[in-house]
Protein backbone atom coordinates (compact mmCIF):
# COMPACT_ATOMS: atom_id res chain seq x y z
CA UNK A 1 0.00 0.00 0.00
CA UNK A 2 3.07 2.28 0.67
CA UNK A 3 3.92 1.84 -3.01
CA UNK A 4 0.74 3.60 -3.96
CA UNK A 5 1.26 7.11 -3.08
CA UNK A 6 4.63 8.33 -4.76
CA UNK A 7 5.19 12.17 -3.96
CA UNK A 8 6.08 12.55 -7.53
CA UNK A 9 3.19 10.57 -9.08
CA UNK A 10 3.44 8.28 -11.79
CA UNK A 11 6.16 8.71 -14.79
CA UNK A 12 7.58 6.98 -17.59
CA UNK A 13 10.28 4.97 -18.15
CA UNK A 14 12.71 7.74 -19.40
CA UNK A 15 14.50 4.63 -21.11
CA UNK A 16 11.51 4.09 -23.45
CA UNK A 17 9.95 7.42 -23.48
CA UNK A 18 13.24 9.79 -23.51
CA UNK A 19 12.60 13.09 -21.94
CA UNK A 20 9.34 13.79 -22.14
CA UNK A 21 8.73 16.73 -20.00
CA UNK A 22 11.17 18.78 -22.01
CA UNK A 23 8.24 18.91 -24.19
CA UNK A 24 6.16 20.48 -22.26
CA UNK A 25 8.60 22.87 -19.57
CA UNK A 26 10.26 24.59 -23.31
CA UNK A 27 9.44 27.95 -21.54
CA UNK A 28 11.38 27.00 -18.71
CA UNK A 29 14.81 26.95 -20.81
CA UNK A 30 17.28 29.41 -21.32
CA UNK A 31 16.21 31.68 -24.46
CA UNK A 32 13.14 30.20 -24.24
CA UNK A 33 12.32 26.90 -27.27
CA UNK A 34 13.10 23.67 -27.55
CA UNK A 35 16.32 22.09 -28.05
CA UNK A 36 16.97 20.73 -31.28
CA UNK A 37 16.31 16.70 -31.53
CA UNK A 38 18.92 14.23 -31.38
CA UNK A 39 20.99 13.18 -34.68
CA UNK A 40 18.61 10.41 -36.11
CA UNK A 41 15.24 11.42 -34.39
CA UNK A 42 12.32 13.48 -36.97
CA UNK A 43 11.78 16.78 -34.71
CA UNK A 44 8.07 17.40 -34.13
CA UNK A 45 6.94 16.34 -30.83
CA UNK A 46 5.63 13.43 -29.63
CA UNK A 47 4.50 12.09 -32.70
CA UNK A 48 7.45 12.20 -34.59
CA UNK A 49 5.82 14.46 -37.30
CA UNK A 50 6.69 18.20 -38.02
CA UNK A 51 4.37 20.23 -40.36
CA UNK A 52 5.12 21.99 -42.71
CA UNK A 53 2.88 24.39 -44.40
CA UNK A 54 2.66 23.13 -48.04
CA UNK A 55 2.05 25.61 -51.50
CA UNK A 56 -2.03 24.70 -50.73
CA UNK A 57 -2.32 25.72 -46.87
CA UNK A 58 -0.11 28.61 -48.26
CA UNK A 59 -3.07 29.96 -50.62
CA UNK A 60 -2.59 30.23 -54.32
CA UNK A 61 0.01 32.88 -55.33
CA UNK A 62 0.18 35.08 -58.18
CA UNK A 63 3.37 35.91 -59.96
CA UNK A 64 3.62 38.95 -61.34
CA UNK A 65 6.75 37.69 -63.39
CA UNK A 66 4.37 35.20 -65.73
CA UNK A 67 0.69 34.56 -66.40
CA UNK A 68 -0.92 31.13 -65.69
CA UNK A 69 -4.73 31.38 -65.97
CA UNK A 70 -4.83 28.74 -63.22
CA UNK A 71 -2.99 27.03 -60.32
CA UNK A 72 -3.15 23.64 -60.41
CA UNK A 73 -2.59 21.25 -56.86
CA UNK A 74 0.32 19.68 -56.97
CA UNK A 75 0.70 16.23 -55.40
CA UNK A 76 -3.08 14.85 -54.46
CA UNK A 77 -2.27 14.16 -50.83
CA UNK A 78 -5.66 15.36 -50.38
CA UNK A 79 -8.27 16.90 -52.14
CA UNK A 80 -8.67 20.66 -52.60
CA UNK A 81 -11.73 21.89 -50.58
CA UNK A 82 -12.03 25.69 -51.92
CA UNK A 83 -11.52 27.14 -55.79
CA UNK A 84 -10.42 30.53 -55.30
CA UNK A 85 -11.43 32.91 -58.33
CA UNK A 86 -9.07 36.31 -58.80
CA UNK A 87 -10.05 38.99 -60.65
CA UNK A 88 -7.65 42.56 -60.84
CA UNK A 89 -9.90 45.80 -59.87
CA UNK A 90 -7.92 48.27 -61.83
CA UNK A 91 -9.23 51.23 -60.13
CA UNK A 92 -8.50 49.97 -56.40
CA UNK A 93 -5.48 47.97 -57.44
CA UNK A 94 -6.36 45.07 -55.50
CA UNK A 95 -7.42 41.95 -56.24
CA UNK A 96 -11.55 40.81 -55.83
CA UNK A 97 -12.24 37.13 -55.77
CA UNK A 98 -14.40 34.10 -54.78
CA UNK A 99 -13.73 31.47 -52.70
CA UNK A 100 -16.00 28.44 -53.44
CA UNK A 101 -16.45 25.37 -52.02
CA UNK A 102 -15.19 22.47 -54.82
CA UNK A 103 -17.90 19.54 -53.20
CA UNK A 104 -20.81 22.48 -53.87
CA UNK A 105 -19.76 22.42 -57.49
CA UNK A 106 -22.90 20.88 -59.25
CA UNK A 107 -21.77 21.38 -63.49
CA UNK A 108 -19.46 22.66 -65.76
CA UNK A 109 -21.06 24.02 -68.79
CA UNK A 110 -19.00 25.32 -71.89
CA UNK A 111 -19.24 26.81 -75.15
CA UNK A 112 -16.34 25.86 -77.54
CA UNK A 113 -13.05 27.15 -76.66
CA UNK A 114 -13.72 30.49 -75.19
CA UNK A 115 -16.54 30.10 -72.75
CA UNK A 116 -16.75 28.27 -69.38
CA UNK A 117 -19.58 28.55 -66.53
CA UNK A 118 -19.34 27.32 -63.13
CA UNK A 119 -22.53 26.51 -61.32
CA UNK A 120 -22.41 26.57 -57.24
CA UNK A 121 -26.65 26.41 -56.49
CA UNK A 122 -26.76 29.99 -55.17
CA UNK A 123 -23.32 31.23 -57.18
CA UNK A 124 -22.78 30.99 -61.10
CA UNK A 125 -19.23 32.03 -62.63
CA UNK A 126 -19.13 33.02 -66.53
CA UNK A 127 -15.30 32.67 -67.52
CA UNK A 128 -14.57 33.95 -70.88
CA UNK A 129 -11.10 33.71 -72.78
CA UNK A 130 -9.13 30.65 -74.50
CA UNK A 131 -8.16 27.47 -74.28
CA UNK A 132 -10.72 26.78 -71.70
CA UNK A 133 -11.34 23.20 -72.89
CA UNK A 134 -8.33 22.41 -70.84
CA UNK A 135 -9.28 24.26 -67.99
CA UNK A 136 -12.77 21.76 -68.26
CA UNK A 137 -10.89 19.02 -67.86
CA UNK A 138 -8.59 20.28 -64.99
CA UNK A 139 -11.64 20.80 -63.38
CA UNK A 140 -13.18 17.84 -64.02
CA UNK A 141 -10.35 16.08 -62.22
CA UNK A 142 -10.73 18.23 -59.08
CA UNK A 143 -7.03 19.64 -59.30
CA UNK A 144 -7.48 23.63 -59.72
CA UNK A 145 -6.87 25.46 -56.75
CA UNK A 146 -7.39 29.33 -58.47
CA UNK A 147 -8.11 30.97 -61.65
CA UNK A 148 -6.78 34.37 -62.53
CA UNK A 149 -8.38 37.44 -64.60
CA UNK A 150 -5.59 38.36 -66.95
CA UNK A 151 -4.70 41.90 -66.16
CA UNK A 152 -2.44 43.93 -68.44
CA UNK A 153 -1.14 46.30 -65.32
CA UNK A 154 -0.46 42.83 -63.43
CA UNK A 155 1.08 41.02 -66.26
CA UNK A 156 2.56 43.68 -69.11
CA UNK A 157 4.50 41.05 -70.84
CA UNK A 158 1.32 39.56 -72.22
CA UNK A 159 0.62 35.83 -72.18
CA UNK A 160 0.83 33.30 -74.32
CA UNK A 161 -1.12 29.96 -74.72
CA UNK A 162 -4.54 29.64 -72.65
CA UNK A 163 -5.91 32.68 -70.76
CA UNK A 164 -8.74 33.76 -68.67
CA UNK A 165 -10.16 37.31 -70.16
CA UNK A 166 -12.81 37.89 -67.46
CA UNK A 167 -14.18 36.43 -64.67
CA UNK A 168 -17.91 37.33 -63.95
CA UNK A 169 -20.39 36.62 -60.90
CA UNK A 170 -23.87 35.65 -62.42
CA UNK A 171 -27.18 35.22 -60.37
CA UNK A 172 -28.44 36.59 -57.68
CA UNK A 173 -26.97 41.01 -56.25
CA UNK A 174 -24.08 40.67 -53.88
CA UNK A 175 -26.85 41.39 -51.31
CA UNK A 176 -28.26 38.00 -51.58
CA UNK A 177 -31.72 36.59 -51.69
CA UNK A 178 -34.21 39.29 -49.99
CA UNK A 179 -36.06 37.79 -47.44
CA UNK A 180 -40.04 38.60 -46.65
CA UNK A 181 -41.26 39.76 -49.91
Amino acid sequence: MSDYHHPKGWEPDPNKMGNWRELFESNRRPGGGTAPPPQGQPSGGASGLQHEPDEAEAGPTIDPAQYRPWQLQRGRSRPAMMLDLRRFEERSGLWVGWQVSYPHLIAVEYIGDTMLSLDFGVRQFMIEGEGLIELARHLQSGSVLALHEYAASVWPNGHAGPWIRSIRRLGLPEGGPQMGL
